[in-house]
């Protein structure tokens, strides 16, 4: 998966503030690096090391630059414990509240599926 600020830009019209674009791409790449994680067994308290490794993985590039703190944030913030049906309704306000605008949602149905809710700014 590539997630980079290319594809922000892309992707929202012409014009769109630059930090916009960067939260756009911060979600999508966190949403790849926790997928990732999750796939490898990994939960929020990985180490910097097999975190850095997933985020590297997603983006598929070599040369990126080091992932900044708020990317890091975003990857375990995406691996914390799923919402489900049972979450209190508050507790999944909340949640989606304190995700944006960059922080993807992690969600299991009743299916034992899992889905992340990633938020892409409107405006």
């Amino acid at each position: 998966m590539r997630s980079n600020i290319g594809t922000a830009r892309f992707f929202h019209p012409a014009g769109t503030d630059g930090e916009l674009c960067r939260a756009h791409s911060r979600a999508a790449l966190a949403t790849g690096a926790a997928a990732i994680a999750l796939r490898r067994g990994l939960d929020a308290d990985m180490t910097d090391t097999q975190l850095l490794e997933c985020i590297a993985e997603a983006r598929d590039d070599a040369s990126a630059p080091a992932p900044s703190p708020e990317t890091r944030l975003a990857v375990r913030s995406a691996l914390r414990e799923p919402l489900t049906r049972a979450t209190d309704p508050q507790e999944v306000a909340d949640a989606v509240f304190e995700a944006l605008p960059d922080t993807p949602l992690r969600l299991e149905a009743p299916d034992g599926q899992v889905f992340f809710l990633v938020p892409i700014a409107a405006s």
